[in-house]
Order: structure tokens, then sequence, then C-alpha cells
């Protein structure tokens, strides 16, 4: 059986490694149009095929005299034409583009200040190949799902395009995914009013959608474009060593993770479904309706939301100041209270309806926050607020990857000089707090550390919509809005049931750890035993070191059982719904957790040791 898999690997692989060559044939052609012939030059990590596609692109396009210099200018700062190049690349190309601008952390600021203009320019499919998808995806005609299906695309993508449409819906189609809006809803019921009234049959209604449709082929195209970026990606890094600082490989790993969740629609159709949960008690935001029923791996059918994109709804008489704050908030309420937000907030994806409610479309891309990273980054950004250098230079160094050694004193004093230049103001809102933002992440940067991707994510959100923000409403101040999200997280982790949450787990890692320490202690004595571990030591005061550290540990689990009782006797003494007999149960575990507190006073401070 495993020659079998071994042959039938073996010829997929072939298949792929055709396909590429054919792809890496147009590539090659691009890129040596552009100028960056040296990315094509054959090494001894490729194979022959390789080698020979390479040959023949050298040979058939001659590269402009200039090329080399030109590209040593460019990377030093002018990165003017980068988006031509990624568009003249393909689909794949222009997805990475756009998700690069993310990556500040990474990149310098203008090279991703020009990405994140970078938008798809992509020739519609035709009718007859929208029509072939969706008869794939359901095994009917489009006349047999909708009574209307414009031939013309609404708007076109790297990945897919969108068409409008009409279905009918019926009560008896309903479900919990499937429910129309409220303004649909009341149109409907003025519609049907009498025959609601004076017949008992279902009521059924025609509705607006859009249908989102996947290119076809795309999936081949994209999965082939990788590779070919993998192997660039080590072309690059060979022929400019520098560009290894950039982690070109961890790069293309997250790229590839996300654009292959796109290409599986199931995905943004669970995005919008949570994104709609979530705003349910919203009166200030819309989020379209799924219809679940006319959605597939490619396809998705949605509720047509009309209006216009917020940088032009002030010509039409919308209350801008009122919208852009809303926006703000629906914005610190993805992060800070879900832990779920968009990751592609450009004005193209915030409708103001007519009714000045904030419609928000395409959930692709998102971005996730857990407890922890969100009590993090409430730290961070009530620091930022209360201009508490110091508390932002700390949380700043968590929520970073450390590619070193870091000398903190450095790197505080880097941070505090950045603050101290922004804060000259006496106004908080003429602050700019999406250049605050941009800084400390290049100020990270200089030290060697990078911003995981849903930190950055989150950080080009708000970047992104406190420009569009103080654009239609100039007297925004983001700073003013963020306080009462950050204020309230960071509130919520000293309320009693919160104390009491990490109290126990406190006490279960504890208790974990206490079980697994002589299983790992004779683990360890076994190899040493076996002589698979050994080690020498040579100083005259180790068994006084010993007892000091033993005394340190010591002092540790006793500090830590003692906040631990004190938290869990204040939780079960504040907390309002629980029995009588807790009150006192809680008194006794904090008179417990005084006197073990009082012993570690009595030991440290009168006696000044812990030996015991």
């Amino acid at each position: 059986m495993s020659t079998v898999r071994t042959v039938y690997t073996n010829f997929k692989a072939a298949r792929s490694a055709i396909k590429d060559l054919n792809r890496l044939r147009q590539i090659s052609a691009v890129l040596m149009r552009h100028g960056f012939g040296y990315l094509l030059k054959s090494n001894k990590h490729v194979d022959e095929a390789v080698s020979e596609v390479l040959r023949e692109a050298n040979d058939t396009i001659e590269p402009s005299p200039q090329s080399e210099s030109r590209f040593d200018q460019r990377a030093l700062g002018d990165f003017s034409r980068v988006n031509e190049i990624l568009q003249d690349l393909g689909p794949t190309f222009v997805k990475f583009g756009q998700i690069l601008s993310t990556r500040t952390d990474l990149l310098p600021a203008e090279l991703c200040a020009q990405l994140s203009s970078l938008q798809d320019q992509v020739k519609p499919i035709s009718y007859e190949e929208v029509s072939q998808v969706i008869h794939e995806e359901f095994g009917c005609e489009i006349k047999d799902l909708f009574t209307y299906f414009s031939e013309s695309p609404l708007a076109c993508a790297s990945i897919a395009q969108v068409h409008t449409a009409k279905i009918v819906f019926s009560h008896a189609q309903s479900d919990q995914n499937d429910e129309v809006s409220d303004t649909t809803a009341e149109h409907i019921q003025e519609d049907n009013d009498d025959l609601a009234h004076s017949e008992p049959k279902q009521l059924e209604y025609e509705l607006d959608v859009v249908v989102k449709v996947q290119r076809p082929g795309i999936q081949a195209t994209i999965e082939a474009d990788l590779s070919i970026l993998h192997f660039l990606a080590k072309q690059a890094v060979e022929a400019i060593p520098e560009v290894a600082a950039f982690r070109p490989d961890k790069i293309l790993v997250e790229f590839e993770r996300a654009i292959l969740k796109e290409l599986d629609f199931n995905y943004e159709s669970n995005n919008l479904i949570r994104f709609e949960r979530n705003f349910k008690e919203w009166e200030t935001v819309h989020i379209p309706k799924l219809y679940r029923q006319l959605s597939t791996q490619r396809v998705i059918t949605m509720e047509r939301l009309r209006g216009v994109k917020i940088t032009e709804a002030a010509q039409y008489g919308h209350p801008m100041d009122q919208i852009a704050q809303e926006t703000v908030r629906m914005l610190f309420k993805q992060c800070f209270e879900d832990g779920f937000f968009h990751g592609d907030l450009h004005p193209g994806n915030l409708l103001i309806l007519e009714d000045s409610r904030i419609g928000l479309i395409d959930f692709g891309l998102v971005g996730r926050l857990s407890p922890a990273m969100r009590e993090t980054m409430a730290d961070l950004l009530l620091h930022v607020t209360t201009k508490n250098n110091e508390g932002v230079a700390r949380s700043l160094y968590e929520i970073s990857i450390h590619q070193g050694q870091i000398n903190y004193n450095e790197w505080e004093a880097d941070v505090t000089e950045l603050m101290e230049q922004h804060f000259t103001s006496s106004s908080l809102a003429d602050v700019d707090f999406g250049q605050i933002v941009r800084d400390l992440i290049e100020g990270a940067v200089r030290h060697k550390a990078q911003i995981p991707p849903d930190y950055t994510m989150f950080f080009k959100s708000i970047i992104t919509v406190e420009g569009i923000g103080k654009l239609v409403s100039p007297d925004l101040d983001i700073i003013q809005e963020i306080r009462p999200y950050a204020q309230k997280l960071i509130a919520q982790r000293y309320q009693p049931e919160q104390l009491m949450r990490s109290a126990i787990d406190g006490i279960h890692s504890l208790s974990k750890f206490s079980k697994r320490l002589p299983h790992t202690a004779q683990q360890l004595m076994q190899q040493v035993e076996d002589k698979q571990l050994g080690f020498q030591l040579s100083d005259a005061h180790l068994d006084e070191r010993l007892a000091h550290q033993r005394a340190i540990v010591n002092l540790l689990i006793s500090s830590f059982m003692s906040v631990s009782l004190l938290a869990l006797g204040l939780a079960f003494m504040l907390h309002p719904d629980l029995a009588s007999w807790a009150y006192s149960f809680g008194m006794i575990l904090c008179m417990v957790g005084s006197l073990v507190g009082t012993l570690i006073l009595y030991k440290v401070v009168w006696q000044g040791q812990w030996s015991n």
C-alpha cells in the first residue's frame, strides 16, 4: 500500500511541477520586464527542469541595462512601481501585497503605505463561466435558484466577482441564519398585510441579494503561484542576504494559510454569521444576512446593502461626526469585547445606508485576539492615552517577539523619547494616534523585535479607521474613544469572578506542576545514571547557593498561596449570588491567607531569612 501511495504522490508532484513550470514562464517574463532578472539566475539548488525555464526566460527577454542598479535604488526606498509589478504578476501576488501591507513590523512604512493602496485590476469572467461554477456547486441552473441574476458583475476581485440577484424567500425557508433584515421585513409587511390577514397560505417575497462567485481554476493558479513564491523567496535571500532579516519564509507560511482559507468561502460564511451575532443588538451597525442554502465552498449569497462609501456619505446629508464615532466604537467593540475583528476596513467595505447606519461587508480577512492579548493591548493603549511612557515600553516589550537579547534600558529610553515627541501638544485630540502606533512598531523593529500578525492587523485597523474618521470628521478624538474600552477591560481583571478564576487556574497549574515534578526529577536522575545527561559543578559555596535558591522558591510558593487564598476569600465574600455560607467560608480563606502572609513578613522582614 505504501508503494502505491509513493507512486501516486510522485505522479501528483510531477503534474504539479509541469503546471508550475508553465506558470513560472509567465512570471519570469514579468520579472525580466521589470528588471528583476537576478531572481531568475539558475543555481545548484534548482533542478534541471527549472533551470531550463530560467535559461529560456533569460535568453528570450533582455533585461534593461540598468536593471541591477535600478533595483538597488528602489530597495532603498523608491516603491512607486511595486503595485504595477504585483498586478502584472497576477491575483496571488496582488493578494500577497495586500496582506504584506499589514506587516509594518517587518517592512518599511513607505512600502506598506504603497501596498495598502493596491487594488485588484482583473478582467471579469464571463456569464457562462459564472453559470458553470454555480452548476457545479448546486447541480442546477441559475434560473432554478434565482428569479433574477445580473449578467454583468457588480465588482471584480482577484479571487471572485460579485453579481446582483433576486431570490424568492419564504418563512418556510427561514432558519436562524436566514432571517431578513428589519428594514426588509417592514417593507414585506406593508406589501403583504392584506394577504397575511385574508389568506392562510404561506407568505413569499422577493429579496435583493448579492452573489459572490469564485473564479474557475483560481485554486490551481494560486497553488502554483505559492510554490513559485517560495522559490523566489529563496532566490532573493541568495541574491540579497539582507532580505533574510525580513523572514520571507515565515511571511509566506502565514500568507499561504490566509489565502487558502479565503479560497474556501465556508470560512467567510462562518465569519459573517459570527459578526451578525456579535452586532445583533447594535442599532447603528448592520451586518448583511447570509443565505446558507445558497452558499457553498465557492459561492456566497447574502443580503444586498444599498449605501454609499463612508468617504462619500457627507454629500448625502449623513451626520458624519456621529458616524465617525460609531465607526471607531464598532472597531473597539470587535477587538476588546469580541476578540474577533474585521481585517480589511477600507472605505469600500464601510457603507453608509439610507438611515445612516454603518453597513459592513467583505468578511474574508479577520483577526483574532485572545482574552490575554486583549488585556495586554488594553494596557498598552491605556498607557498611551495616559502618557505613561514606562507602561508603554513595558507593554510593547511584552507583546513583541524578540529575535535576540534586547537591552531593556535602551528600549525604554527610545519609547520615552518617542512618546515625548508626540505629546508636545496640550490637547489629546491633536495627537496623531496612527503615527504613534507606526513609530512604536518601527522602534521595535530597530531593536530586532517583531509584532505578531494579529496585533499588526489590529494596529493597521486602528490606523485605517482613524484616517477615515478624521477625513469625514476632523474633530474626531480617537484617544478619547479608546479609553473607556481599555479601562473596562482592566477593571474586569479585578472583578471577584475573574480573581476567583485566576486563583483557581493558578492553584490548578501549581498542582499539576507538583504532580509532574517527582516524575520529571526521576527522569533526570535516570538520564544521569545512564550517562545520557552529565554536568560538572565546582563551587565552594554551592550548598549556600542551593539553600538560598530553595528559600526563594519557598517564599514564592508561600506568597502565591497567600495571595490566592485572599483572592478566593474576597471573591466568595463579594459575590452577590452565592449562598449565605459562602461569606463565612470566604472570611476563613481570608484569615488563612492573612496568617500565611504574616508568617512570610515575619520570616523575611524580622528574621531576614526563609529557611523552611
